[in-house]
């Protein structure tokens, strides 16, 4: 049976104000959209049920928009600065000062998404990554850039991430009803690796005709696609926390809630260890390509969207999992098992790769595996942990990725310089 309309009161604009009470013609329309969306019948699978929620769709094509630009300026950053150094170690560096920030300020990160406002923390994360990628438009189109260049902006656009990617998932969980929460995750990191299988093709196609300046033009203009988001979405996406308890309070109530919660310890724990040991080969894709492989930077991209296709398969085996109800979690922790495995497996066999054919398939399992574990764990963090500690607990799924990582990158970017990429 359909449900009524009823009208309901829109939550907080990007100016702090609160608009008037929605009419019920528009809150019919709304409805209708929704209708049209899903076939003019109840939803029959995953896809129309999340994509009933108008804020998700906005959401989500927002991401799609950035994630683009993103993946098609990493092309352009990684080629760029092995052009101007040689050096696999100062690669590596740039990667990992990028990374660093979020070691030091990950869990005081959920605490500030959990105590302000996440339209504002989306909205001006998003200005903040646009002025420094069309910065670096305009030295690399000028002729000007230097590798120091590159560092700063890391570090900036780090200290920025650590609070802008815990701020974005939490406001999934408030977009969408928590019994739809299961569904809108995959989707939700579905832009993101969409945008990972053609944004690096294209990155690395304009690269080599017309270098790298357009591909940080485009990248920071994709960002007016999640600030338009951040002011179009109507839920309340208020503080959630107690501010009485103080920031430190805050910050260490959530560390406190993952290390004592036995389910998400041995999810971040697992976490950790692929983030140290294994994603440090994201940022020597670029030494990859040209020493070991020999490709320019059409290859280069190509590598970039065979890890994508991997990811976008890893995507749909996560979504076909959650109809799984009869395992529940404990299948989800055979399939984060299993996909460690596979990265295992993967890395030992990249390590006596010369030839790209081969090459390629390996990015693909890596990319595949390394998607399955850190979006079922994120998956994991959202649906155990309550709304109020949901953004610290994000926070430290976040820290466990890309807080840990830094040290991994620097350690093996210096490994390769001095003893060879390949060993």
């Amino acid at each position: 049976m359909r449900r009524g309309i009823r009208c309901r009161r829109s939550h907080g604009r990007a100016d702090g104000s609160v608009p008037a009470r929605v009419s019920c013609v528009e809150e019919a329309m709304a409805s209708r959209a929704a209708l049209l969306l899903t076939g003019g019948a109840e939803p029959k699978n995953d896809f129309q049920r999340v994509f009933r929620h108008r804020d998700f769709r906005i959401l989500w094509f927002g991401s799609l928009a950035s994630f683009f630009g993103s993946w098609i300026q990493n092309v352009a950053r990684g080629y760029l600065v092995y052009e101007l150094t040689g050096s696999k170690e100062k690669l590596a560096l740039v990667s990992f000062l990028g990374m660093l920030p979020v070691t030091i300020l990950g869990p005081v990160a959920g605490g500030l998404v959990d105590t302000l406002d996440k339209r504002k923390l989306l909205i001006w994360t998003q200005v903040v990554f646009a002025a420094c990628a069309l910065y670096l438009a305009f030295a690399t189109w000028r002729g000007f850039v230097r590798y120091e260049d590159l560092l700063i902006v890391s570090v900036i656009a780090g200290i920025t991430g650590a609070v802008e990617s815990p701020a974005r998932q939490a406001v999934v969980g408030l977009v969408v009803p928590k019994e739809d929460l299961a569904a809108a995750l995959p989707l939700q990191a579905l832009p993101f690796n969409l945008a990972r299988v053609v944004g690096p093709a294209i990155g690395g196609y304009l690269v080599a005709r017309f270098g790298a300046a357009i591909c940080y033009g485009i990248d920071g203009m994709s960002f007016v696609a999640l600030i338009f988001a951040g002011i179009a979405i109507r839920a309340d996406l208020s503080p959630r926390g107690d501010r009485a308890t103080g920031l430190w309070g805050i910050v260490a109530e959530g560390m406190r809630y993952v290390v004592r919660e036995d389910r998400l310890r041995r999810l971040f724990l697992y976490e950790t260890a692929l983030s140290f040991f294994g994603l440090f080969y994201l940022s020597m894709m670029p030494a990859i390509a040209k020493d070991i492989l020999h490709l320019g930077a059409d290859g280069l991209g190509e590598l970039y969207a065979a890890a994508g296709v991997g990811a976008v398969i890893a995507l749909a085996l996560n979504s076909w999992s959650n109809n799984k109800t009869l395992r529940g979690e404990s299948f989800k922790g055979t399939q984060i098992k299993a996909a460690l495995t596979i990265f295992g497996v993967s890395m030992l066999a990249l390590s006596i790769t010369t030839r790209p054919i081969i090459a390629f398939p390996i990015f693909a399992a890596l990319g595949f595996s390394a998607v399955v574990v850190f979006n079922t764990t994120n998956l994991l963090f959202q649906l155990i942990a309550p709304e109020a500690l949901r953004g610290r607990a994000i926070a430290m799924h976040f820290w466990a990725i890309s807080g840990i990582g830094p040290f991994g990158v620097f350690l093996f970017g210096w490994y390769s310089e001095h003893f060879g990429i390949d060993s």
